[in-house]
């Protein structure tokens, strides 16, 4: 369900000098939003990944949000999905800092139930590169039809791109099967939605270093059924 924005707010305000002291830091973080039949945003509820002295003035430009109202048989129902955002600390001089606020995508919730393992076998291969999966979130909040449609993959030694893909492929197959995901609501009840979800594969420095990246949060996207 791609709720389409009708206005979006970036924002900078004051936080207090404790947060200020720590280094500059950013929260890639889901806010689920329940969005009335009139396009407003009448509860937003930022997940744990956002630390809880920022979760008040996140939600209050939040709540300023509005959308197209979703419609069912020509009528507008109430809906809630889930805004990806990423939330920065920005320095604003001496002591002080502020947030920045930017959205990215809505869609289901999804989270990895644990880290992704880079393939021994690819990381030998010093293989490399972006495959995109695109799944199902059902209502139960279950994944399926997941399969691969894209890939940017680079690999040396005898393997080749196609062959590394796969293997990736399979990685996140394995891994989206066991993903922990909140699907969307439509007039108060849960409903499909298509996602699509690219996940980079990176070598850091040596043959047995690697690191798959692109975390759940703030990469999916869809429509709903």
């Amino acid at each position: 369900m791609r709720l389409a924005f009708v206005c979006l707010f970036v924002f900078v305000c004051c936080v207090g000098t404790a947060e200020a002291q720590q280094s500059a830091r950013s929260y890639r973080v889901d806010i689920a939003l329940d969005v009335d039949t009139q396009g407003r945003v009448a509860q937003a509820t930022p997940s744990d990944d956002l630390p809880q002295p920022l979760a008040a003035p996140v939600q209050g430009v939040v709540s300023q949000w509005r959308f197209q109202p979703r419609l069912q048989n020509g009528v507008a129902v109430t809906a809630r999905t889930y805004a990806r955002v990423m939330v920065e600390l920005v320095p604003q001089g001496s002591d002080k800092y502020g947030l920045r606020l930017k959205y990215l995508s809505n869609g289901p919730s999804l989270k990895f139930t644990r880290p992704l393992a880079y393939p021994p076998a690819m990381m030998r291969a010093r293989a490399e590169g972006t495959v995109t999966m695109a799944a199902v979130v059902q209502p139960d909040g279950s994944l399926t039809d997941i399969r691969l449609t894209d890939s940017k993959v680079t690999a040396h030694s005898a393997t080749s791109s196609k062959h590394a893909a796969e293997v990736f492929a399979h990685v996140m197959q394995d891994a989206m099967q066991q993903m922990q995901a909140k699907p969307e609501w439509i007039d108060g009840k849960p409903v499909a939605s298509a996602i699509t979800l690219p996940i980079t594969f990176s070598l850091m420095s040596g043959p047995s270093a690697g690191n798959a990246s692109g975390s759940a949060v703030g990469a999916a996207s869809g429509t709903s059924n």
